[in-house]
């Protein structure tokens, strides 16, 4: 059994927007005495019924407040308000309070009726314990009516190990906290399950409303429309323009002058007014119900686009952009084009651009290539939707088998790590980022993301993988006639950690000769054939790739080169990739390789019982013991033999924990790898890579690696380590902590 990380939640643990299961959209916060005004208000909306349950007897509102917002000291007490709707009020607030120094507390609920059965007594139970538990708390109880099945089953379907008592008509319930694999799965089916039906109004809306359409054919109103009915949107679509009057059309639909006037459902509103106008057009979306809404209007400063989100949230809606280009879905029971890209060929590619421009860019090439599209979403801004939304969205849709992300920033790249690892073991993950930061390539590598270099490189990958397949092994059959071509895609697949079998078919090889050479290939041991052919005279391109595509359907990954042909530098025909030049096939089958390995992999980070996770907390209660801390997680002190390497822990704003491997030399330190806590085995086994091929064991520096990461996971307020190696004993060490 291993250690199982914390989930991550998208916003902050403590504040930030949260979403309902039925996909609305709430805000999350701790409570303050300032909220008494709030707290009397949501607690006189409640039936006396309800309060019972909570309080175990009548109770006027006043009195309530005052209890629940009782002064404690704050490692001793934290209550959570969720706020929706425009002005906010409180819709559930949870609360869990601890005698000082216990390690166990405490935990109550209260859920509006309006907004019972929308998860919300989970998700403040989930993000209490994990509060908790950061603060050393390991037991949580409740005591509830037993009548009070409501409030038992949030405790029974948490997916922790929950023991209740009944004594009389009371119930008691208690359970341990420590996170565990199926309360980590509960965790993340719950966000999951929420994310997805708040993005359901983009992809599958009842109707869309086009606000700001125009009759101006060169109006992004106007093309907005016509995209939507070109592409012909199996649902009703209305153009609103206050300045159109009753019974005035654009083009051939009728127009409305507002939102309120839409005779129909509208779940999807397309925003293409002026920027000053954008705020009153989301506040009209949101009292007509609207679910989902996509800005397109651009010139929005990062703190106005904020305040958009925010907007929008307290109307129960999700943003897309602003600044965006609009969304695609292919579905054939929707075919939806809501924005200014037309409706593409369907296929099994979902692609997300934050770029507009490169995203029309993207789309054309896919298209030139041969690969069908699921679902296209221009990010713009990202003020709300974000990657780490559509991914959970595409990691259920069956349509989907490729996701394509092209990311110019992140917003939450440790829950974005968490995220891919989990989706990358169904579907591949393409990604293309402009920055050439180290600290982006390590989080790729541990969250089984296949990073390319442009976008070029990212297609000659997806050209490969559109098929489904991946290599089965390491082997490749590699079938030529000409020997230059052939070294290039020789060395390029040798560097990918491809072992390859050269077939020479010679300059003069004709079709006979490719069909027993595919033959002979298609039944030996390697995972993948691939055919280069470069036209000599004696075969055409048609007749050297025949066999291979009369060997379509089988489980060999099939692929090509066909050098000289003019157009696209990569093409998808069938089930058969084929590429113009041997160097991008080549490292494209390595990219593949290299996923289809770490999918292989069992994703696993090790647990040392041997770690006094509570001892450690209590010395930082006290002066700063910096020997006795690293002794708590089992780090080995002392002064040993061999290799003096240097390791370094500290924070980044973005990525939390890096540690980074150095090797001292005369020069100064040598950085010989970083990697992102939390490290599974795997991750411990590449940052020693290069180690390993200097000739020099691994093993004994994983576990120190692997203790370290463990420490900076359970113990957030060190902020800095530096440790000194003599071989695998830690001769120097220093320690930083936060605020000290």
């Amino acid at each position: 059994m291993g250690y199982v990380p914390p989930p991550t939640p998208q916003h902050g643990l403590e504040e930030g927007p949260v979403l309902l299961k039925d996909g609305r959209t709430a805000l999350l916060r701790r409570a303050t005495p300032k909220d008494k005004p709030l707290f009397v208000e949501f607690l006189s909306r409640l039936s006396p019924e309800t309060l019972r349950m909570r309080f175990f007897s009548p109770i006027s509102p006043e009195k309530a407040a005052e209890l629940l917002l009782s002064a404690r000291p704050d490692e001793e007490k934290v209550t959570l308000i969720v706020l929706a709707g425009d002005p906010p009020r409180i819709v559930a607030t949870g609360e869990y309070v601890r005698g000082k120094g216990e390690d166990k507390a405490e935990v109550a609920f209260l859920v509006d009726e309006a907004y019972q059965g929308k998860g919300l007594g989970t998700l403040l139970l989930e993000r209490l314990a994990l509060i908790a538990a950061k603060r050393g708390v390991r037991l949580f109880q409740a005591f509830t009516l037993a009548e009070n099945q409501k409030m038992l089953s949030v405790f029974q379907e948490s997916g922790f190990q929950v023991e209740a008592h009944r004594e009389g008509g009371e119930v008691e319930v208690r359970f341990p906290i420590l996170m565990e694999e199926r309360a980590a799965e509960r965790f993340e089916w719950r966000e999951k399950v929420s994310t997805i039906a708040s993005l359901h109004p983009f992809f599958f809306p009842r109707g869309v409303a086009v606000v700001g359409a125009s009759r101006d054919p060169e109006s992004i109103g106007y093309r907005v429309l016509e995209h939507l009915v070109l592409g012909r949107f199996q649902g009703p679509v209305f153009p609103v323009n206050e300045a159109i009057g009753p019974g005035g059309t654009v083009g051939p639909l009728l127009a409305y002058p507002n939102l309120e006037s839409l005779p129909l459902p509208v779940d999807l509103a397309v925003i293409a007014v002026p920027k000053e106008r954008v705020a009153s057009a989301l506040r009209a979306a949101g009292r007509r119900g609207v679910r989902a809404a996509i800005v397109l209007t651009t010139g929005f400063s990062p703190q106005e686009g904020a305040e958009l989100s925010e907007l929008a949230r307290r109307h129960g809606m999700r943003l897309l952009g602003p600044g965006s280009l609009g969304l695609v879905h292919t579905h054939p029971e929707v075919r939806l084009a809501a924005g200014l890209v037309p409706l593409p060929k369907a296929g099994g590619l979902a692609i997300s651009s934050q770029s507009g421009t490169l995203g029309r860019a993207v789309m054309a090439y896919a298209e030139g290539m041969g690969l069908g599209v699921s679902a296209f979403v221009s990010l713009g801004a990202k003020a709300d939707v974000s990657s780490n939304d559509l991914l959970q969205f595409w990691e259920e849709d069956e349509r989907t088998g490729l996701i394509l992300l092209y990311l110019e920033s992140f917003g939450n790249p440790r829950r974005f790590s968490r995220l891919a690892r989990r989706i990358g073991k169904k579907k591949p993950i393409l990604a293309v980022h402009p920055s050439r930061d180290p600290l982006v390539r390590a989080l790729f590598a541990q969250a089984g993301v296949i990073r390319a270099n442009s976008l070029e490189e990212a297609f000659d990958v997806a050209a490969l993988l559109a098929s489904g397949k991946l290599p089965r092994n390491e082997r490749v059959r590699l079938i030529a006639n000409a020997s230059g071509p052939s070294n290039l895609a020789l060395e390029a697949l040798k560097e990918g950690g491809l072992s390859v079998e050269v077939v020479d078919l010679g300059s003069t090889a004709k079709g006979e000769d490719y069909e027993k050479a595919v033959a002979e290939a298609l039944s030996s041991e390697a995972g993948t054939v691939f055919l280069l052919h470069v036209p000599m005279g004696f075969a055409s391109g048609e007749e050297a790739l025949r066999p291979l595509f009369q060997a379509q359907g089988g489980e060999k990954l099939l692929m090509a080169c066909v050098m000289g042909e003019a157009g696209i530098r990569a093409r998808v025909q069938g089930e058969i990739p084929l590429y113009r030049f041997p160097e991008s096939a080549a490292i494209a089958l390595a990219r593949a390789w290299g996923y289809a390995r770490w999918r292989a992999e069992p994703l696993h980070f090790p647990d040392f019982p041997d770690l006094q996770v509570e001892r450690a907390r209590k010395l930082l209660e006290g002066p700063l013991a910096e020997g006795e801390l690293l002794k708590a997680f089992g780090l080995p002190l002392g002064e040993g033999e061999g290799l003096h390497l240097k390791l370094r822990a500290e924070p980044h704003p973005l990525f939390g924990p890096v540690l980074t491997l150095l090797l001292p030399t005369p020069l100064g330190d040598q950085p010989l790898g970083q990697r992102l806590s939390p490290l599974t085995e795997k991750d411990a086994e590449e940052l020693l890579g290069p180690l390993k091929a200097a000739g020099v064991d691994p093993g004994p520096y994983r576990e120190i690696l692997l203790r370290l990461s463990r420490l900076l996971e359970e113990l957030p307020e060190v902020e800095r380590v530096d440790l000194e190696l003599k071989g695998p004993r830690i001769a120097q060490y220093a320690l930083r902590l936060r605020n000290r």
